[in-house]
């Protein structure tokens, strides 16, 4: 089997959760070569406790190195580090959200198609084996009429203090000012130079949150034809809560809810679908929990009587899963499930969420505090 030099772009929270372990568990098929992040202190500690010599706080270094496929898995906008790493010829694997507007991801795409490397976006839900089987199971339900996805978000420090995540604070304030402001530009470009605080929800909470599961939609049940309403009311001091309609071609709506509710530490996640003859409901468990199964609870008619099956399809983790197919695709030449095509689409249409929604009626009701949940940065997966 082919072994994939590997360098890491951002190694937050979800990085040393999820992604450098699930790296080093499948070492035969990935060296984990070189780290990068823009704290000095946590690539000495990193580079130290996965021993690793190359480690660099300037992406442009890593991509230096000989290397094969690069993870981005930095805060804000991935398209910055992808894009130099698409060009300096390296495959790559980018965290959702893949960019933060349209004309980003058209620039990585091109450059993705033209070189021929792989691109393809972290969606774990779309790897997931609750996910699949659910998608397998699908078609038994009949016609659908209506689709109800709820997330519960609770605070993530009781589920992040499990795990081993060094923090650090050296971060040069000037590095920092810098991303922001290129940050704001972005947010400008993508839905306009509206007011806090629905720039931050659109960074935080939408492409950070709602992003996972209007993909997931979209691998269950195609393009949704229009967004028909958005509202998004004030959740306290904290995140506020969104609810969005898509609606479909042939008559299908799907209502999705995004409530921040921190302090009963139960998140909760589900895609509910129904059709004329059976239901299938999909439950994913906090993204921060490695092994927790995703159940799926499927409901049908047999011989007259309504019937109820719940399903733990495996235990294998949905970040595992994805670094193995991101492995075919570079190895095997495989069409990523979820390349930068795929990414783009999601970016569409989150951006048409927020335009049916009536931004001046949220100015001034709800505070959305730096570093939140739901989110964009490297702690979110």
């Amino acid at each position: 089997m082919d072994r994939l030099r590997v360098g890491v772009i951002g190694c937050g929270a979800i990085a040393q959760i999820m992604h450098l372990p699930y790296l080093r568990q499948l070492s035969d098929r990935y060296e984990i070569a070189a780290l990068c992040d823009l704290s000095p202190g946590l690539m000495a500690s990193l580079g130290e406790y996965y021993g690793i010599g190359r480690c660099y706080t300037d992406y442009h270094e890593l991509l230096a190195a000989d290397l094969e496929a690069v993870l981005v898995l930095s805060s804000g906008s991935h398209a910055p580090p992808a894009l130099a790493a698409l060009r300096a010829g390296k495959h790559v694997l980018v965290e959702k959200p893949m960019c933060f507007t349209l004309r980003e991801a058209d620039g990585l795409i091109a450059a993705a198609e033209s070189s021929g490397l792989t691109l393809m976006v972290a969606y774990m839900k779309r790897y997931d084996p609750g996910y699949r089987y659910a998608q397998a199971a699908l078609p038994a339900s009949g016609d659908l009429r209506y689709i109800q996805v709820n997330t519960l978000h609770p605070s993530e420090a009781d589920y992040l203090k499990v795990h081993r995540i060094v923090r650090t604070n050296d971060i040069p304030p000037e590095t920092l000012e810098r991303l922001t402001a290129e940050e704001d530009h972005l947010v400008d470009e993508a839905i306009g130079p509206v007011a806090q605080p629905l720039r931050s929800i659109y960074t935080d909470v939408i492409l950070g949150g709602l992003v996972h599961d209007v993909n997931a939609l979209r691998g269950l049940v195609g393009e949704p034809e229009a967004v028909t309403f958005t509202d998004i009311w004030p959740g306290g001091e904290q995140l506020p809560c969104i609810t969005t309609v898509l609606r479909y071609s042939d008559g299908l709506r799907a209502v999705y809810t995004w409530a921040y509710l921190p302090d009963l530490r139960n998140y909760f996640e589900e895609i509910a679908l129904m059709g004329a003859r059976g239901r299938v409901r999909i439950q994913f468990p906090s993204p921060y929990l490695r092994h927790f199964p995703t159940p799926v609870v499927v409901e049908t008619m047999e011989n007259g009587a309504a019937c109820e099956k719940r399903v733990t399809a495996s235990y294998a983790e949905a970040f595992k899963e994805e670094l193995i197919h991101f492995h075919e695709c570079v190895t095997q030449g495989k069409r990523p499930l979820t390349d930068g095509r795929d990414g783009r689409r999601d970016i569409e249409i989150l951006q048409q969420v927020v335009a049916a929604f009536d931004p001046p009626r949220l100015a001034g009701e709800a505070k959305t505090p730096a570093g939140s949940t739901g989110t964009t940065n490297e702690s979110a997966p």
